[in-house]
């Protein structure tokens, strides 16, 4: 657990002290730049909220499989999450757009902020709606197989586009079925663990 963890925390660690220092820069640039940072990014976590449930979904799957030592239906549902967080950025940035007015007035954010932060908005969208899934679901998929510290000092050098072609490369090459955190899991004996993974793959094939 200490293995799969520590590299994670390590990475959330350094991201989040990433977002500190780019504050720094932002305060320079006067209280109107600071209030519209602030707005879009809480704008930005609530249009990718259904994509953050369905990366977080992934873990609990792809674990499953796993641990019942199934690398084909682990690979199977990789792709099925994948392309089911596609969908729901998608859909977040199709059903929230049309009520974008509605939802910065919740903010209150002032009047002359509101250039910055549709430009803000608009520079995110575009690389949320091609890259988002693959940036952030997968390297949840890989994970959940114990391919936690590749997964990790990719996320720490890269961003967006170049990590999002990175994960799916190392998907495809399926190393991260064979990690040394795989071999370790426990076969479920429990007729009822079998049972919930059979049922999830006929809930994804209908």
């Amino acid at each position: 657990m200490i293995n799969t963890s520590l590299p994670f925390a390590m990475e959330q660690l350094c991201f989040n002290g990433g977002g500190i220092i780019v504050s720094m820069f932002i305060v320079k640039l006067g209280t109107e730049s600071v209030a519209a940072n602030a707005v879009s990014n809480s704008t930005l976590m609530v249009f990718y909220s259904m994509g953050l449930a369905v990366s977080n979904l992934s873990v609990t799957i792809i674990g499953q499989c796993i641990g019942a030592k199934d690398k084909k239906m682990a690979r199977y549902y990789g792709k099925i999450m994948v392309w089911l967080g596609e969908v729901s950025i998608l859909v977040s940035l199709a059903a929230l757009l049309p009520f974008l007015r509605i939802i910065l007035k919740l903010y209150q954010a002032p009047d002359n902020t509101l250039g910055q932060i549709y430009m803000l908005l608009a520079i995110a969208f575009v690389p949320m709606a091609l890259l988002w899934s693959t940036s952030n679901v997968l390297p949840n998929v890989l994970r959940a197989a114990g391919d936690v510290n590749f997964t990790s000092y990719v996320s720490l050098i890269t961003m967006w586009l170049i990590r999002s072609v990175i994960f799916i490369m190392r998907f495809h090459s399926d190393r991260w079925l064979n990690q040394r955190g795989c071999e370790k899991r426990i076969v479920p004996k429990k007729k009822k663990d079998q049972e919930f993974i059979m049922n999830s793959r006929s809930f994804f094939l209908l």
